[in-house]
């Protein structure tokens, strides 16, 4: 378990867009696998904040390097034809 002293802060922005068959999806680019699909916008942030935070720890239990979040402008944007938000996690 980690304790205080162990605690990493991490911001990564995470991109979520509706699907043009109505639902949404979303990702964390900077954390390899963390996505998430639902029906409303709030499923899929509560799921992808889950699953960051999941990844941050296992990466710090493991030894493995924390990835470096990229600035917003350096992301991946969404089809043209679709509506895009860009959040920022603040994973403590």
């Amino acid at each position: 378990m980690l304790g205080t002293e162990d605690a990493v802060d991490a911001c990564y922005y995470a991109i979520i867009e509706r699907a043009a068959e109505g639902y949404f999806r979303g990702w964390v680019p900077d954390l390899a696998g963390v996505t998430a699909d639902g029906c409303t916008e709030k499923e899929v942030v509560d799921r992808l904040f889950r699953e960051a935070r999941a990844c941050v720890r296992n990466l710090i239990l493991t030894g493995a390097p924390i990835p470096q979040p990229r600035p917003a402008e350096q992301l991946p944007g969404g089809a043209a034809d679709r509506t895009v938000r860009r959040l920022l996690f603040v994973i403590t």
